[in-house]
């Protein structure tokens, strides 16, 4: 599954609707970011039931401050709406997979 954008407007719903999301808080300026992005495709593209979003934060300030957002890239892993686990910066697609799995196993 391709990755979502998200932005104020939506990003309640999307967690609402949705068991397993994860989101990467970004920026277009941010070059940890970019080199991220690649990595977040093809992840959401091998586990098709997680929801993986993207929210960017030069949209609005509400979203990552409700989630005490400070850097990015940040992701959060979200279960049944509630952020379960934090991610800040770029670790190698490894390690990422790695996190991503246990994600999976811990609420199966």
């Amino acid at each position: 599954m391709a990755v979502i954008e998200v932005d104020s407007r939506n990003f309640d719903d999307v967690l609402r609707e949705n068991e397993s999301v994860i989101v990467e808080f970004w920026a277009e300026w941010c070059a940890p970011c970019k080199k991220l992005k690649p990595i977040i495709d093809r992840l959401a593209e091998e586990f098709s039931e997680i929801v993986f979003a993207r929210f960017n934060v030069a949209e609005g300030s509400q979203i990552p401050n409700r989630y005490g957002v400070s850097a990015i890239p940040t992701l959060i892993f979200f279960r049944n709406g509630k952020p379960v686990d934090v991610v800040i910066g770029v670790m190698p697609e490894n390690e990422l997979r790695r996190k991503v799995e246990e994600f999976l196993e811990i609420w199966r």
